[in-house]
């Protein structure tokens, strides 16, 4: 018994070596707007939704968490969503573009592999934040643009 404890604390300290976002902090730039989401064809709409986000140390990369989203009217319940590691670059003074592809978010605990984020485009500046973005649903090969604008 006490070597499969062993074993067992060992696989879980292994799976627990995968990346977890660890940059947001509460005091990460909180941004309040507007977030569309193209479900079947229509425009789905959301108001006050709050995006955190918060760059590495050296400004190479940023962590972006929408909070408390829903991506389709028929969602259960909101979540949070953390898309990390984002390559950004300065784009003039105060101003800085991100873009990525091929991004696995995380929510609910863990890497959420279903969906991927896809065409990741956006702009922070001192005052605002703006992306457009596709999550791809993996198992039903279906892609739902989205798009989000906040300031602080």
């Amino acid at each position: 018994m006490k070597r499969f404890l062993t074993i067992m604390t060992a696989a879980c300290l292994f799976c627990a070596c995968e990346k977890a976002p660890s940059v947001i902090t509460d005091d990460s730039p909180e941004y309040t707007g507007k977030m569309v989401v193209i479900y079947e064809g229509e425009d789905f709409e959301q108001t006050g939704i709050k995006v955190l986000g918060e760059f590495n140390e050296d400004k190479t990369s940023v962590d972006i968490k929408l909070q408390k989203v829903k991506f389709v009217p028929a969602m259960p319940v909101r979540i949070d969503v953390t898309i990390m590691d984002i390559p950004v670059t300065a784009s003039g003074e105060g101003t800085w573009t991100f873009e990525g592809d091929g991004i696995t978010p995380w929510a609910m605990g863990g890497p959420y592999e279903t969906y991927r984020v896809d065409d990741l485009h956006g702009t922070i500046t001192e005052n605002s934040i703006e992306f457009s973005l596709g999550f791809y649903n993996t198992k039903k090969q279906e892609n739902y643009p989205t798009i989000y604008s906040g300031s602080l």
